[in-house]
């Protein structure tokens, strides 16, 4: 987490962020010095302070695709409205078709 990098790419002070964040800049250098490990609430204040993800803030590069496309919405739907056993029939074939691949 490099966020004296970010700080200082934004031309903000450390009193700037701490200001934000309702906190001492000696509290808010521990942070940046990595003396001290922010708390879910502070890294998502800092994320929209920077405009950047909070995985961008820890420092998380794997990047992981949870969209769906519109037929897996469906699929997805469906199965939520389905009765017990027409849900693990349709889960039955599915399995299958994958098996054979």
């Amino acid at each position: 987490m490099n966020l004296k990098e970010i700080r200082t790419s934004r031309e903000l002070k450390v009193q700037d962020v701490a200001d934000y964040l309702c906190c001492l800049p000696s509290v808010y250098s521990r942070y940046e010095n990595g003396k001290r490990e922010p708390s879910v609430d502070v890294l998502l204040k800092l994320s929209k302070l920077y405009q950047v993800s909070v995985d961008y803030l820890i420092g998380n590069d794997q990047v992981v695709d949870t969209s769906i496309t519109k037929n897996e919405a469906k699929l997805l739907n469906a199965m939520r409205q389905a009765d017990e056993r027409a849900y693990h029939d349709a889960l039955t074939i599915l399995e299958l078709h994958s098996m054979k691949k």
